[in-house]
C-alpha cells in the first residue's frame, strides 16, 4: 500500500494458550485493515513502550484465585508502580477482552483489573471491557465475536482507510507464519539428537523426575481409572497448595493414526525429515523450542498436540487449501460468527480432534505443506497438577492424583486425554521433566486456625499434601482440619482411604464422608455440609479458612450455596447478608476455589 499504515500491538497473558489464540486471532484480523504491529504475551513486550503506543489491544485470561497468567505477572508487577504519573498513557487507546469462567468467584478477575488500572493511567478506552465465559455453551466465542466487531468499527472512526481503499475480504489468503527448510537425515545426526526437544531449552527450574510407583486406586470394575503417581524428585522442595508441571508426549499409536491419515491424502512426510524452521515476519514470534533443528518425528512426538479440538482458525486455512467447493462452503461456514453454534456441534461437543478433521476434509489435507502444518496443529501444552504428597512426610518424592480421561461420544472412537493416557501409561524407572509452580490455594500458617477442605474426587490431591503436613508437625485435631470428601463408592473410589483413615484414627482429623451411590438418595458433599452446619458455623466463627477443589460443573456452586445457607440457619443472617458474609470470606481469602473442566 502506498499509506502509512497505523500499528496495533496485540498483548496477550494466557496459561493455557486460549488468550494466546484469540489474541493470534485478532492480530490476524488486523492485516484485513493493512495495519501493522506484533502480537505477544505481555512479559515479551517491552512495557516501557507502552507509553509511545497508540493502539493496544490486550486480551488476558484469569487463573486460580483471581490471578494473572504466568506470562503476563512481570507487566502487572510494572503496571501496578504507585509511582506512575495518572496521565503516562494518556496517548493510548486501548480495549481489554478476558477469558475466565463464571464458576468461579472472582470471575475475569485479571480483566477487570487491567481495564480499571488502564483508566487510572489515563488510558482511553476504545469499547467496553469484554468478558468471555467458559461456562457458556458455545465457550468464550459467544462473547468475542461482537466485541471484535465492535472492536474494528471504534477502531477505524479513530484510524480510518485512505479514501478508495477497502479492507481485505474475510476470506483474505492468510500467510503461513514461518519458514520451513526440510531434508532427510543421516544416521549420524540423529545419534546427535538430545532424548527430547525441550532438553535445548530447559530452565534452572526443570528437573528430570523418575517414575517409582504408577498405581490403580480406584477397583479393577470401577467406570474410572484414577492413578496415584509417585515421583522420585531429590532436592525439589515444594509446599501445600504447590503445583508440579509435567509435558506430556503423543502416544505411538496417536501418532502412527496421524501419519496415516496424512499419507493416504497424498502427504508424505517421513519421520526422520530435518526440519529448520525461519522466522519470516518479525511481528510473531517463534517458539523458543522450534529454533532448533528438529524432526518431524520428534515434532510429531512432543510437540504438536494430535488430540486437540481445532480452533475457528483451522478451518480458515482448511478453506485455502481444498479443490473441493463443498469443503471451502463448510469451512467458511465454521469460521463465521453464524456459524457458531454448528462449529460447536462437529468439534466441541463431539470431542473432534484436529486428526479426525483433517480425515473428514481430505481435499484440504492433501495440499498441506509443513509451513501450513506448523499454523494448523496446537502445541502440546504442559499438564498442571496438585501436589498431593507432603514434602515434610514424602521428602524427595512428589505425588499426583490422576484420572484417566476415556469416554464415548456420539463418534465411534472412544476420547482419550492427551496428558493423562500418557501418563497412566509411565512405568517405574521411567523419566518426565517437571517444574514446581505456585498453585493458587495460600493455606494459613497458624496452626490453631479451624480449616475446612471440601474435595471430592482428584479434589483431594491439595488436602492430602496440606493434611499430611499438618500431622507431621503434629500440630491438628479434629477441632481444627476438616476434610469433606465425596466419591460414589466406599470400596471403590475412596482415594487414599488408608492415608486419611490413618490420620483420622489417630485423632488429627475429622473426617466427613459422603458416597453419593451407596443410599437411596444420592449424598454429595453439600449434603454432609449442611448435615454438619453447626460444627461448619462454630469453625468459620472462629476464623476458618475454606478450601474448595474438584470439578467445575455443579459442585462449586452448590457448595457455596450450602455454606450460604449455613449461615442463614446457624448465624440466623438474612439472604443478603449470609451471601455478604461468604463474599467477605472471599475477598480476604478465607474462602478459596480451584476447580477444572
Amino acid at each position: 500500500m502506498s499509506f502509512e499504515n497505523q500499528r496495533i500491538a496485540v498483548l496477550y497473558g494466557s496459561q493455557t494458550g486460549n488468550a494466546q489464540d484469540l489474541a493470534e486471532r485478532i492480530w490476524r484480523e488486523s492485516k484485513r485493515f493493512y495495519f501493522k504491529g506484533s502480537v505477544k504475551a505481555l512479559d515479551d513486550y517491552d512495557v516501557l513502550h507502552l507509553i509511545q503506543e497508540t493502539c493496544v489491544i490486550f486480551v488476558c485470561a484469569t487463573t486460580g484465585q483471581g490471578e494473572e497468567p504466568d506470562n503476563m505477572k512481570s507487566f502487572w508487577r510494572f503496571l501496578l508502580r504507585k509511582n506512575l504519573p495518572p496521565d503516562i498513557l494518556c496517548r493510548l487507546k486501548f480495549g481489554v477482552f478476558g477469558l475466565g469462567d463464571s464458576s468461579y468467584a472472582k470471575y475475569n478477575f485479571t480483566a477487570k483489573r487491567l481495564y480499571k488500572r488502564l483508566l487510572q493511567l489515563g488510558a482511553n478506552p476504545l469499547v467496553p471491557l469484554g468478558l468471555g465465559d467458559d461456562q457458556h455453551d458455545l465457550g468464550y466465542d459467544a462473547a468475542a465475536d461482537p466485541w471484535i466487531e465492535n472492536l474494528w468499527s471504534s477502531i477505524l472512526r479513530f484510524h480510518p482507510l485512505p479514501v478508495g481503499i477497502e479492507p481485505l475480504s474475510k476470506q483474505y489468503k492468510i500467510e503461513p507464519r514461518w519458514n520451513v527448510v526440510s531434508h532427510f537425515s543421516t544416521i549420524k545426526e540423529e545419534s546427535r539428537r538430545p532424548h527430547s526437544i525441550y532438553s535445548y531449552i530447559r530452565k534452572p527450574s526443570d528437573f528430570v523426575a523418575t517414575v517409582i510407583e504408577n498405581s490403580r486406586l480406584t477397583s479393577s470394575d470401577h467406570f474410572q481409572d484414577v492413578r496415584l503417581i509417585k515421583l522420585k524428585c531429590p532436592n525439589q522442595k515444594y509446599n501445600p497448595g504447590d503445583v508440579v508441571s509435567l509435558r506430556p508426549r503423543n502416544l505411538d499409536w496417536k501418532i502412527e493414526e496421524f501419519r496415516q491419515v496424512l499419507s493416504s491424502n497424498g502427504v508424505d512426510i517421513p519421520p526422520e525429515t530435518i526440519i529448520n524452521i525461519r522466522e519470516k515476519d518479525p511481528e510473531i514470534s517463534l517458539p523458543d523450542v522450534l529454533n532448533y533443528e528438529l524432526t518431524f518425528q520428534q515434532l510429531c512426538t512432543e510437540y504438536f498436540d494430535l488430540m486437540a479440538i481445532p480452533r475457528r482458525h483451522t478451518f480458515q486455512l482448511l478453506a485455502q487449501l481444498t479443490d473441493s467447493e463443498l469443503e471451502k462452503e463448510k469451512c467458511l461456514e465454521f469460521t463465521s460468527a453464524e456459524g457458531q453454534q454448528d462449529f460447536y456441534t462437529y468439534t466441541c461437543r463431539p470431542r473432534r480432534n484436529i486428526v479426525e478433521v483433517l480425515q473428514d476434509f481430505p481435499h484440504a489435507t492433501k495440499n498441506l505443506t509443513l509451513e501450513v502444518l506448523l499454523d494448523i496443529m496446537s502445541p502440546i501444552k504442559p499438564r498442571d497438577f496438585s501436589i498431593a504428597s507432603s514434602y515434610k512426610a514424602h521428602p524427595d518424592e512428589i505425588h499426583i492424583l490422576l484420572a484417566v480421561v476415556k469416554y464415548k461420544t456420539k463418534l465411534t472412537k472412544e476420547r482419550f486425554g492427551l496428558g493423562s493416557n500418557f501418563l497412566a501409561g509411565l512405568k517405574k524407572g521411567d523419566e518426565i521433566t517437571a517444574w514446581i509452580k505456585k498453585g493458587s490455594f495460600k493455606f494459613p500458617q497458624e496452626s490453631d486456625v479451624p480449616v475446612i477442605m471440601v474435595g471430592p474426587g482428584t479434589g483431594v490431591a491439595p488436602f492430602r499434601n496440606y493434611i499430611f503436613d499438618r500431622y507431621v508437625e503434629n500440630n491438628s485435631n479434629k477441632k481444627n482440619l476438616f476434610l469433606f470428601f465425596g466419591c460414589r463408592y466406599k470400596e471403590k473410589d475412596f482415594l487414599c482411604k488408608s492415608d486419611f483413615k490413618q490420620i483420622y484414627d489417630s485423632h488429627k482429623l475429622n473426617l466427613i464422608t459422603a458416597f453419593s451411590r451407596e443410599e437411596e438418595h444420592k449424598v454429595y458433599v453439600q449434603d454432609k455440609i449442611r448435615d454438619n452446619k453447626q460444627l461448619v458455623w462454630e469453625a468459620l466463627e472462629n476464623n476458618a479458612y475454606v478450601f474448595v477443589a474438584g470439578s467445575a460443573k455443579n459442585m462449586p456452586q452448590e457448595v457455596r450455596k450450602t455454606f450460604i445457607e449455613v449461615c442463614q440457619e446457624c448465624g440466623h443472617l438474612s439472604l443478603e447478608e449470609a451471601t455478604k458474609y461468604i463474599e467477605i470470606l472471599e475477598k480476604t481469602g478465607r474462602y478459596q476455589t480451584e476447580c477444572w473442566s
